[in-house]
């Protein structure tokens, strides 16, 4: 900047008297130096800023701790769903049906390619003589064929292009474990929200297991949190126990549809460490399948700290799942709180009500089967993915790969 604003001052003095041109030229010189000047300190200062901030988390024992990752799993281009198996099953009473893999396939519902990358959909609206029609639209859940322990340590990535949002839209990327019943093995939500919610990263497990509050408080330091959830890990809906959601980093997922980059979890024994990575900012040890998370603290929107005393062993082997509902028991329920979801017309003459999809408003916008909601649907409600991609610490890596329980089961879910 010294360079630019000694050319604006040199520009300056050979100017004749009375030539006022060269003086306005000069001074806009001069200004533009500055301005230039200034910019670059405080690029300085935000980068010391940064690099203060990488050290006090290292220091600290902050987010994931460091290990030499090596990569395990990839699910990429032409044979991504290979690595998946599609469950039909839906447990959280919504407005979709989900497809079996080659009536995915035949529908449009999903789609992959070398080139293009694959594509998780919101289809159509279920035929009249299907069954549960006319309430019902076609979409997909899937859940990996292979899991793999936390407390050995994972690292899940997927690289995304877009994501699903809307009224009555409801994805998720998660982890859970299908071996016992429902929480017992634990439950990660990497990735969720309905509607225009903001996105909520919580754990639930079937025992009182805590979160460490000390820790959390030290790591998420002068980062922009909102409030804080339970801390007790502990779920179940017919007592009012949610499970645990620290303080985090929480955006919408029209947010997260327009800033496509990576989402990543960290998860070893001691918690969880929930990542948002810029595509411009892909950091290059992510890029060459030797990623480095203990280094990713500026990207991290939530720390799942979990207490050792309560937490020991809370969680067997995870698979990813990976899927989009519609109303149900989250973005249904929630329909009359929803302003997108007033947005849209349907909170008049019917009632929030998924146990009757005729009368429930969100089941009657998502099903209309219209050009306006059809379109809206389209160009809103899919998954646009370059990977999921699992990294282990490099000693686990020679061991088998283990089988998922709902591979193992054909899809089918596990009965209490």
């Amino acid at each position: 900047e010294l360079a630019s604003l000694g050319a604006a001052l040199e520009t300056d003095d050979q100017c004749a008297a009375g030539d006022d041109d060269c003086a306005l030229n000069a001074l806009q010189l001069r200004g533009n130096a500055l301005a230039e000047a200034g910019k670059e300190g405080e690029e300085a200062k935000d980068a010391e800023a940064e690099a203060n901030m990488e050290a006090y988390w290292s220091e600290n024992s902050c987010f994931a701790a460091p290990k030499s990752y090596g990569l395990a799993f990839k699910a990429q281009g032409s044979s991504f769903f290979d690595e998946f198996t599609f469950m039909t099953v839906d447990e959280t009473h919504g407005a979709q049906r989900y497809l079996p893999k080659e009536e995915a396939f035949s529908k449009g519902v999903v789609e992959t390619s070398e080139e293009h990358g694959t594509i998780l959909r919101i289809g159509d609206v279920e035929p009249s003589d299907a069954p549960n029609a006319p309430f019902k639209r076609q979409s997909v859940m899937l859940h990996s064929n292979v899991a793999w322990s936390p407390n050995d340590g994972m690292l899940v990535v997927m690289k995304y292009n877009h994501v699903p949002y809307g009224a009555g839209v409801w994805p998720a990327f998660w982890l859970m474990n299908s071996d016992v019943l429902w929480p017992n093995g634990g439950e990660f939500d990497v990735l969720e929200y309905a509607n225009d919610e903001v996105s909520k990263v919580t754990f639930h497990t079937n025992r009182n297991c805590f979160l460490d509050q000390g820790k959390l408080g030290q790591c998420m330091r002068g980062k922009p949190t909102g409030g804080p959830g339970p801390s007790n890990c502990n779920t179940d809906y017919f007592k009012n126990l949610l499970g645990c959601r620290p303080r985090q980093m929480q955006r919408s997922g029209e947010w997260f549809a327009k800033n496509p980059g990576v989402m990543a979890a960290a998860w070893d024994a001691d918690g969880v460490t929930v990542y948002h990575i810029p595509n411009a900012e892909i950091p290059a040890d992510l890029s060459s399948d030797k990623p480095k998370p203990e280094t990713w603290g500026r990207f991290v929107l939530a720390y799942v700290p979990l207490d050792r005393g309560s937490c020991a062993d809370v969680a067997k082997p995870q698979e990813i799942v990976l899927n989009i509902a519609l109303c149900g028991d989250w973005a249904g329920g929630a329909w009359l709180k929803s302003s997108a979801a007033r947005r849209t017309g349907f909170t008049h003459g019917c009632v929030s009500d998924i146990g009757n999809p005729a009368g429930d408003c969100c089941s009657k916008f998502v099903t209309e089967n219209t050009t306006n909601v059809n379109g809206y649907m389209k160009n809103r409600a899919y998954f646009s993915i370059d990977y999921m991609k699992v990294f282990t610490p490099e000693g686990v890596l020679q061991a088998p790969p283990l089988e998922s329980a709902t591979f193992k089961r054909g899809g089918v879910p596990l009965q209490g």
